[in-house]
């Protein structure tokens, strides 16, 4: 096994520790901070298990929380996605481009990359200087996620991970 098979493997078993985890909290008696952490955490794996096959590098993918929309970005060029899926290319990358928003909603999610806004893990100040604490704030994308779109994200994330060595390898 090359190593950078085994870093594939690994980042795929640590998302689906993530994503059952999610699915097993996914409930509104759960803070919303908790359930998008396990979330965001697993789309970001789910990610990187794709992009370490690629051309970036293993320290680039690493260090970076910035891999689920480039993941479908690159997934929609997959054949047994599309054949999957029952897609043509066109049609693939028109109904990615509907979900990319919600992709990126959960992508910025990553305190790195929500840069001092709001994030399921530490508090931030609001403009006023106010401090924000995840645990009290009412995030917009549970609301997104409970629409077509965001429920279509999440089925697919659940497809990725059912059939990933199918899909992918």
């Amino acid at each position: 096994m090359t190593d950078l098979r085994a870093w594939q493997l690994a980042f795929l078993k640590q998302t689906r520790a993530d994503w059952e985890t999610y699915q097993r909290i996914d409930d509104p008696t759960w803070p919303a901070c908790h359930r998008l952490h396990l979330l965001q955490m697993a789309a970001e794996k789910l990610g990187k298990a794709l992009l370490v096959a690629g051309d970036m590098s293993l320290e680039r993918i690493t260090h970076t929380h910035a891999a689920f929309v480039k993941f479908l970005r690159v997934a929609l060029n997959n054949h047994n996605l599309q054949k999957g899926l029952g897609m043509t290319y066109s049609q693939l990358k028109a109904h990615f481009t509907r979900l990319l928003p919600i992709a990126n909603e959960i992508e910025v999610l990553a305190p790195t990359l929500a840069q001092d806004g709001p994030n399921p893990e530490y508090p931030w100040p609001d403009k006023t200087g106010h401090i924000l604490v995840p645990v009290d704030y009412s995030f917009p994308l549970m609301k997104l996620l409970q629409s077509p779109q965001g429920a279509q994200l999440l089925r697919h994330i659940r497809y990725f991970l059912v059939e990933f060595e199918k899909l992918f390898f």
